[in-house]
């Protein structure tokens, strides 16, 4: 077996974007040279970067390869992602067996036949959010009248919170996920919401409730199952996923429709097409556009390259998902592309475990949308359009006319 070095990187990660709705060039440049190599950090480490879907398909299956955003030599994509990663202890960012430990007490709130039990509440959102963009005087914010408030008003009822906080758990979710966030900034917004949940599981310690707040602290946090920490780390995880990631493909999937208004038209005559479509956007925008650092615990050999124990290791799912290897024209977005294989919900034991309601959301949003608004249409020009430097890639602002 040959062992591939390389000592002194050529390519500084992150990459920047040409396009808004594309991966950065750079991404498929390398994939064609070398599709797995070193690049640098902004700290001065080098980490190696997987390109092609095959290595970061094996490279996120492998549980040789840690999660453990605490460990010594974790990789940060920047000096605010040090404080996102290290200032988090939820399961996400743990390994087997403690990860499996606790994402086991919430995988029967998020099967597929739980969340689609939620269903009718989420048409009738969707249809007083469609009322009130109806309504308006104007143009209307997409993203502030339906990306936002439709995964908000899930999790919100799921863990049974004030909607009128929804305002400041918006806003601090906003402030940690942001990386023109300062280290301290991004560490106080995760505070603040780490300490509401603090005073709420004392709120609901009698354990009563129907809520799955209240299910986990009589079913594992009263027996020693879970501590009062992991609960609370626990929830912050629940509350970024519902209030950051599905708003941002709901919007982003909007604009997407809106520049290819051939595909809006094919799933407003055709419906059934919705449930590929949903497939084919989370393949093409691949949001979670900085996720997929590991960290090498033992030699691991990918086709003539090894990477050694204490290596870091990005495996970027959007440099899998525009693979064109395995998606033909990726750059081209088409909604009767069979597109299941993508990895936008990671892959291995770290694969999202709010998939099936992310699913639903979409379904349901790009279901009813394009029938109730046919002509929907930008209100701006699309270089007006500012998109978020963030761990979930963005927009702003999404203007539109019904």
């Amino acid at each position: 077996m040959t062992h591939e070095t390389v000592e002194s990187p050529q390519h500084q990660w992150p990459f920047a974007r040409t396009c808004p709705m594309q991966p950065p060039p750079k991404l498929a440049e390398i994939r064609d040279e070398t599709p797995l190599t070193k690049v640098g950090l902004w700290d001065g480490s080098s980490v190696w970067l997987a390109t092609k879907y095959d290595q970061i398909r094996e490279l996120l299956g492998n549980t040789t390869l840690s999660s453990d955003t605490s460990a010594e030599g974790f990789p940060q994509s920047s000096k605010t992602a040090v404080a996102q990663r290290s200032g988090q202890k939820n399961f996400a960012r743990l390994d087997p067996p403690e990860h499996d430990r606790q994402r086991l007490m919430l995988t029967a709130d998020f099967m597929v036949k739980h969340v689609r039990g939620l269903r009718p509440y989420l048409d009738a959102l969707l249809d007083d959010c469609f009322d009130d963009m109806e309504k308006a005087d104007g143009p209307v914010d997409l993203l502030r009248v339906l990306a936002q408030p439709v995964p908000a008003n899930i999790i919100v009822q799921m863990l049974d919170l004030p909607p009128e906080r929804s305002d400041f758990f918006l806003d601090r979710v906003n402030r940690w996920m942001s990386l023109d966030s300062s280290p301290e900034e991004s560490d106080a917004a995760a505070a603040e919401v780490l300490d509401y949940f603090a005073a709420l599981i004392e709120e609901r310690r009698d354990g009563t409730g129907d809520d799955l707040v209240s299910r986990l602290i009589r079913d594992h946090l009263d027996n020693g199952d879970l501590t009062a920490f992991e609960l609370q780390h626990m929830l912050h995880l629940l509350l970024v996923g519902g209030f950051d990631t599905t708003a941002n493909m709901i919007a982003l999937g909007t604009l997407v429709f809106l520049q290819n208004p051939d595909q809006w038209n094919k799933i407003r005559e055709d419906p059934s097409l919705v449930p590929g479509a949903v497939e084919e956007l989370l393949r093409y925008l691949s949001v979670a556009h900085h996720v997929g650092f590991r960290l090498a615990k033992d030699d691991v050999e990918i086709g003539d390259a090894c990477i050694h124990a204490g290596d870091g290791v990005i495996a970027p799912i959007i440099a899998a998902n525009h693979d064109p290897a395995v998606f033909e024209n990726p750059g081209t977005f088409d909604v009767t592309r069979d597109a299941r294989r993508h990895l936008a919900f990671g892959y291995g034991v770290h694969q999202c475990l709010g998939q099936a309601l992310a699913r639903v959301e979409l379904q349901a949003v790009f279901t009813k949308l394009p029938q109730r608004f046919p002509n929907l249409a930008l209100a701006c020009d699309f270089d007006d359009l500012r998109f978020k430097n963030a761990l979930i890639y963005g927009i702003e602002e999404l203007p539109v006319t019904v």
